[in-house]
Order: C-alpha cells, then structure tokens, then sequence
C-alpha cells in the first residue's frame, strides 16, 4: 500500500481534527471525485494514475470537547453527540465524517472509496496495542490511562524505567513518536486483534482490493 497525504497543513489553532473537516467542506464530493478518483492505481494504462480511496481519520478524544461542538454546529449544522462506549465513540465520528463529506450525495460506488478510520480514543491507542503482546481491548482506555499507558509504552520502547503516572498529555515530540513507528510497524496485527475499530478500518480497505 501507498500512502499520499493529502491535507494541506493548515494553521494548527484548532487542531487537526479542523484540518480534515476544512479539506472535506472545501473538497465537496464531485470535485473530491474528478480530482483523486481517476481509474485507481491498479489502472496501469494510466499515466497519472489516481487513487484508490480516502483514508479519512479523526481521533474520538475530540467528542465532548466544546469547539469541536461549537464549530460543527455553527459551519456544518451538526449537533455531536458524546457517547462514552468505544462503539458510540467510533460510529459518532463514522457520522461527522460523512455528513461533512455528503455522503448522502454520493454513489454507493464513490461512498466505498472513502474509509472513515476513527481512532478510539487516539492514534495513542494504536501505539500502545502495537507494544503488547497480549490480546486486549486498548479502545477501552482513556483520558489518564491511556496518557499512562503510551508514555509507558514509549519509555520502555527506549530502554527507560517509566514513572508510575504521568501529566494530562502525552509527549507529542515528532522524533520520539517516529521512532516508535518504526520500531514497531511490523506489529499491526496486534493492534488488529486488541483494536477492533483498527480492525475494521483495516477490513474496510482490504475490501477496496481487486480480486
């Protein structure tokens, strides 16, 4: 798989959770299709072949908070819910995805191209499921404990004692996190198997590859 980011990085004053709204609003369906959807990358009699899908990824931690609502509300006309089970979670971003994308407007076709991938609670989730070997629900953890559990995970990852608790936020140094990554990519199946909203994004693509 190939990976072709997108978004343009905007300002950052809202947080990237209005990035991606901002590109689906400016982006509207018929454009977003002429634009990205030309034949697929499986066309090879294409010269500029164009995409498969729209990986489309919000974090679900931005539920509740009150100028995501605000700003939904006030640009888009959506009242956000806050549900507190990882599946209520999950689906209410599913929702926000598509109703700013108009997915009501498009094909059945166009609308399988484009895979909302909510991450429950946080991309952390995912990193912390990638460094466990045992089978878990990680998409259960939040707040404290999942800040707890990441830097845990990470401090190991660099040989570190970690602390028994840690502030509010996880570190969110680029450096620190890409190594991480990389150390750990060749894990997804742990995450498949301890994530199951991961693993749905994965079945989703997966869907999208000619037999």
């Amino acid at each position: 798989a190939e990976f072709e980011l997108l978004q343009s990085r905007l300002d950052n004053t809202l947080g990237g959770w209005d990035q991606v709204l901002t590109w689906l609003h400016k982006n509207p369906p018929v454009a977003r299709i002429e634009a990205y959807f030309n034949g697929g990358l499986f066309n090879e009699g294409l010269s500029s072949p164009g995409l498969d899908c729209l990986l489309i990824h919000l974090d679900s931690d931005i539920l509740g908070k009150k100028p995501v609502a605000s700003r939904l509300q006030s640009r888009h006309q959506y009242i956000v819910k806050n549900p507190q089970t990882p599946a209520g979670r999950a689906r209410e971003i599913r929702k926000i995805i598509a109703h700013v994308g108009q997915f009501s407007t498009m094909t059945n076709a166009d609308k399988a191209r484009h895979v909302p991938a909510p991450a429950v609670e946080s991309t952390e989730t995912w990193c912390v499921a990638a460094f466990h070997r045992q089978k878990k629900n990680f998409e259960s953890f939040s707040g404290q404990q999942l800040v707890d559990a990441f830097m845990t995970a990470l401090e190991k990852s660099e040989g570190r004692q970690p602390q028994s608790s840690y502030g509010a936020e996880a570190d969110k140094g680029v450096k620190r996190r890409k190594k991480y990554c990389n150390q750990f990519a060749n894990q997804s199946s742990r995450i498949i198997n301890s994530c199951p909203h991961f693993k749905q994004i994965h079945q989703d693509l997966l869907g999208l590859v000619p037999n």
